[in-house]
């Protein structure tokens, strides 16, 4: 199972926008698009373990 970018960003309180650019950039490792560069992101529990392990803690 993997979440879409609304659900991770009411997670963890951050933009949706946010959340977009962590799945670009791999903070978000593991996270992928569906099938090509328009389809949605989906992120899987362990992309975010590994975000909530490796964030800056501010």
């Amino acid at each position: 199972m993997a979440f879409k970018l609304e659900e991770v960003a009411e997670m963890l309180a951050e933009p949706v926008e946010t959340i977009a650019k962590h799945c670009r950039t791999q903070a978000l490792k593991g996270a992928y698009k569906t099938g090509g560069k328009t389809s949605p992101w989906r992120i899987p529990p362990a992309a975010i373990d590994y975000y909530q392990r490796t964030r800056p803690n501010y």
